[in-house]
C-alpha cells in the first residue's frame, strides 16, 4: 500500500512538471502592454479628442475586454 502510495506521488508530480515544461509560450510576451504604452505615451495628453487614449476608451465601451483579447491574440501575446 505505501510503494503505491509514494509511486503515485511521483507519478502525480512528474505530470506536473512535465505539463509546465510543455505549455505554449507566446511568440511575443507583453505585446499588448508594450504597444498600449508606447500609444498612450505619445497620444495620451489628446485626452478625449482624437486620437487621444481617452477617445478610443469612449468608443469601446462594452466591448473592450473582447478587442484586447483579439489585440492579444493577433500580436502574438
Amino acid at each position: 500500500m505505501r510503494k503505491r502510495n509514494v509511486a503515485a506521488a511521483v507519478f502525480a508530480v512528474t505530470c506536473i512538471t512535465a505539463t509546465g515544461a510543455f505549455a505554449a509560450q507566446p511568440d511575443s510576451p507583453g505585446c499588448f502592454g508594450r504597444d498600449r504604452a508606447a500609444y498612450a505615451t505619445v497620444n495620451g495628453s489628446a485626452g478625449v479628442e482624437y486620437p487621444g487614449v481617452g477617445y478610443y476608451a469612449s468608443t469601446r465601451a462594452g466591448d473592450n475586454g473582447q478587442m484586447n483579447q483579439e489585440y492579444k491574440d493577433n500580436c502574438g501575446g
